[in-house]
């Protein structure tokens, strides 16, 4: 078995406990290097594959380049076709994108089962965040979102993997502005997608 073959295995459903205060990304996702930049008032719908259920207290992205503005996050439930469901949370409170790790907290810390969940995301301005690969065999969602290519999104460029949806959305400080469900979503594909984190309580 090849190297590059393993990476295109199902997530096992083996996992070490989730430690109080850790960060933890989708099972089927892994971290670039180079920051992705974010477009402000975007809705941004990203895949998160959960394999050992736990305990959580916040959702987080982790900013590289700051900007004036906003985060707003949310969780959502899968809607059995492989697009966000009904919202299950939306923190009111929105995190200023200041460099470094951004948490959106939740009103108490929530039991989330293991399966396939998305988080979703707007920002009011436009700052740059750890991100996923548009390449599968180095990070990118390909496994769930499919590609646009027979070669499973490896090649990258324009044929690269569809790491996540997205759709306008405005953002507003101190209301909901998650749509419950998510409608009106496009493939954002062949570009890196950001990495939103759950925070183990």
């Amino acid at each position: 078995m090849t190297a590059l073959f393993q990476h295109y295995l199902p997530p096992s459903p083996a996992m070490l406990p989730h430690v109080s205060g850790r960060f933890y990304a989708s099972q089927h996702a892994r971290a670039v290097g180079g920051a992705v930049a974010m477009a402000a008032n975007r809705l941004y719908c990203v895949p998160y594959v959960l394999a050992r259920p736990g305990l959580f207290a916040a959702m987080a992205v982790s900013v590289t380049t700051g900007a004036a503005g906003v985060l707003r996050m949310a969780l959502a439930a899968d809607n059995g076709a492989g697009r966000p469901g009904a919202v299950i949370e939306e923190p009111l409170v929105d995190a200023d994108t200041t460099v470094g790790s951004v948490i959106c907290p939740f009103a108490q810390p929530r039991w989330i089962s293991a399966g396939i969940w998305w988080l979703l995301l707007c920002f009011s301005g436009a700052p740059s965040v750890r991100g996923t690969s548009t390449q599968a065999f180095s990070g990118g969602n390909t496994l769930l979102l499919g590609s646009a290519a027979a070669d499973g999104g490896a090649g990258g460029g324009t044929t690269g993997s569809e790491n996540r949806f997205f759709a306008p959305l405005t953002h507003q400080a101190g209301a909901p502005i998650m749509p419950d469900p998510p409608t009106g979503l496009s493939y954002l594909g062949s570009a890196a997608a950001p990495l939103p984190t759950l925070r183990a309580a």
